[in-house]
């Protein structure tokens, strides 16, 4: 077994487990059966092994036009700090801090310190879909 050493990819994994862990009380709560077409996106497209809940939450999460954005600036910078994601939104940096602190909590961005800067970037989670995502929305308003 590989063990991460990356302090933030420490963070993804704690942060996707309590998630799961969540979740799995949530459903172990309830004594309802899911209805078939939800037991079979778990089983086709999730594998059993991926929460429909919580995948709905990330992408739930995406929803919002100001997380929307924040996301897209993420993903295009690579790495950007609070403070110009507040200048592209016209908006005060503590203004921001809920929508980019539910972001974390969905597990598609990471942050750091530089000094006294907060620096937001894509989790390695959302490194892997987030960008397929914009390119898609992308290639529908070309083709409009």
């Amino acid at each position: 077994m590989v063990l991460p050493t990356d302090l933030t990819t420490i963070k993804y994994i704690r942060l996707d487990a309590q998630a799961a862990r969540m979740s799995e009380r949530t459903r172990e709560s309830t004594d309802e059966t899911r209805a078939p077409g939800y037991e079979r996106v778990e089983r086709e497209l999730l594998g059993g092994t991926l929460d429909l809940d919580r995948e709905a939450a990330r992408l739930a999460s995406m929803g919002e036009p100001t997380r929307f954005t924040l996301l897209y600036l993420i993903a295009q910078a690579e790495r950007i700090e609070s403070g110009e994601l507040a200048d592209a939104l016209d908006r005060r940096q503590n203004d921001l801090y809920h929508h980019l602190n539910r972001l974390e909590d969905a597990g598609l961005v990471g942050k750091f310190r530089d000094g006294d800067a907060r620096v937001y970037e894509l989790s390695p989670l959302a490194e892997t879909f987030v960008p397929q995502v914009f390119d898609a929305i992308s290639e529908r308003a070309e083709a409009v």
